[in-house]
């Protein structure tokens, strides 16, 4: 008889549940607890979270397939919740969402990842409270810069962790603007050097501090102001290179690169500076007024010991001395005349009209001139080595070679004095530089159009087009 009475209340157990608990009802709680879960709000004390009205169905009906899908939503979403959290750097609410998801029986292999990534976040918040900690010791103490332990060095390593920290953004913002108060201070005293370097240390450390933009608009007037003054004294030298004046041009050119080592005009300057001492000790060398000749190789190689023109007007001082080692002790005598004049005619035969050193056409005609100066041989002499030098110097430049162009142009240069009247010669065969540098830039060989552009420059160094080059050959990598 109980088992029967057992069987009955069993098989009317939904349909008195139903009717002691209307379906309405149920109903409204499971729309409660789904808005509930929709706003996020999954757990409540008071009973209004999703979590609590879906336990309360299932509490009076334990198979309302509503409210056990409801439960299963409210753990997701509570997973879903603390890796959001994590991420966001909230760690209180990742742990209270990772309480609610195990409470709810989220499995381990969802919860494990979580709980490791917020383990390393509250040990890095443990270690920032350490690095604040350091910071603001370290900026009492005045130690503002230093790395690693500096303030500013520590406030920054917080804050690429915390982004947006304020205790590490407060004391950043001091420091920078303590910075930027020395670079105004910098600027009141003249040096504008300190000021761009203490600017540049605060954009490299906050780009977007509200200080920067006085003291850039500042900075920018004063470079400004440098610039007109550095233009003034470029102009200034190459006005002194154009008129003759090396040396004081060279000074101008000294001055601008102590002030600024890249500045590339200056620095172009100055070898046009050092081959314009190159090409006068060349000349005095050829009058044989050596003390002169050596002083001003002496100037040029002190600018560019490697440039091309040093090195030419340093084989022609060499030539200059042989040839006045050669001339004889008695300028009087008819037979020493003859055979100088002789060899001269030999050696121009031969091509040789200023190499070798003591055996050149050049040197032979420096001897005869020494023994009778106002000789018609001589004259003679003198007016066939200028035709054969510009013969020279016209069919190697037709032929495009360019080196043994430039040695005819020595030639005619020992015997004009290189004077103005070799302005065209210079100035052609410059061109042919350039053009031979042009091609090989085209084929990326910069090596070899970097050489052509500096026999050019040693050349003519007031060709109008070298700078524009220069400035391609930088621009290609060369």
């Amino acid at each position: 008889m109980l088992a029967g009475a057992a069987l009955v209340l069993l098989q009317w157990r939904e349909p008195i549940s139903q009717a002691l608990i209307p379906d309405s009802e149920l109903n409204r709680e499971i729309e409660a607890a789904q808005l509930a879960l929709a706003r996020g709000e999954l757990s409540n004390a008071d009973g209004s979270g999703a979590r609590e009205r879906f336990q309360s169905v299932i509490a009076r009906d334990p198979d309302h397939p509503a409210a056990r899908s409801g439960l299963v939503a409210v753990r997701e979403a509570a997973l879903v919740q603390a890796r959001a959290a994590v991420e966001a750097g909230d760690l209180a609410s990742a742990r209270e969402r990772v309480a609610l998801a195990r409470s709810m029986a989220a499995p381990l292999s969802d919860l494990q990842p979580i709980e490791a990534e917020l383990a390393l976040r509250q040990g890095a918040e443990a270690d920032i409270a350490s690095r604040l900690q350091q910071a603001r010791t370290a900026q009492a103490a005045g130690r503002i810069e230093q790395v690693p332990g500096g303030a500013l060095a520590l406030y920054l390593e917080v804050l690429r962790i915390q982004p947006d920290n304020a205790i590490a953004l407060e004391g950043r913002r001091s420091i920078l603007a303590g910075l930027l108060a020395q670079a105004e201070a910098a600027l009141d005293a003249g040096d504008s050097a300190a000021a761009i370097a203490l600017v540049a240390r605060v954009v490299d450390a906050d780009p977007s501090h509200l200080g920067l933009p006085a003291v850039q608009a500042r900075l920018g007037e004063v470079r400004a102001g440098v610039e007109q003054a550095r233009e003034r004294t470029l102009q200034a030298a190459l006005a002194d290179l154009r008129d003759g004046r090396p040396e004081a041009a060279a000074t101008a050119f000294q001055a601008l690169l102590a002030a600024s080592p890249d500045d590339a005009e200056a620095r172009r300057g100055l070898e046009d500076a050092a081959t314009a001492l190159a090409l006068r000790a060349s000349r005095e060398a050829a009058d044989f007024d050596f003390e002169a000749s050596e002083a001003s190789l002496a100037r040029a190689r002190a600018l560019a010991p490697d440039l091309p023109a040093v090195q030419a007007a340093e084989r022609r001082l060499e030539r200059a001395h042989a040839t006045r080692a050669a001339l004889p002790e008695t300028p009087s005598d008819p037979a020493a005349f003859d055979d100088a004049i002789a060899q001269a005619r030999a050696a121009m035969r031969a091509g040789d009209l200023i190499d070798p050193p003591g055996a050149s056409a050049w040197d032979h005609l420096r001897r005869a001139a020494a023994i009778a100066p106002d000789h018609p041989q001589l004259r003679e002499a003198q007016a066939e080595y200028d035709r054969r030098a510009r013969a020279c110097f016209e069919d190697e430049l037709a032929g495009n070679r360019l080196g043994a162009a430039q040695a005819c142009l020595d030639a005619m240069a020992v015997r004009e004095r290189g004077g103005a009247s070799l302005a065209e010669q210079r100035r052609r065969l410059a061109d042919r530089w350039l053009a031979f540098a042009e091609e090989r830039l085209g084929a990326s060989e910069f090596a070899l159009a970097r050489r052509a552009l500096e026999a050019a420059r040693s050349v003519d160094p007031a060709n109008p087009r070298l700078e524009a080059f220069a400035e391609r050959l930088r621009s290609a990598g060369g």
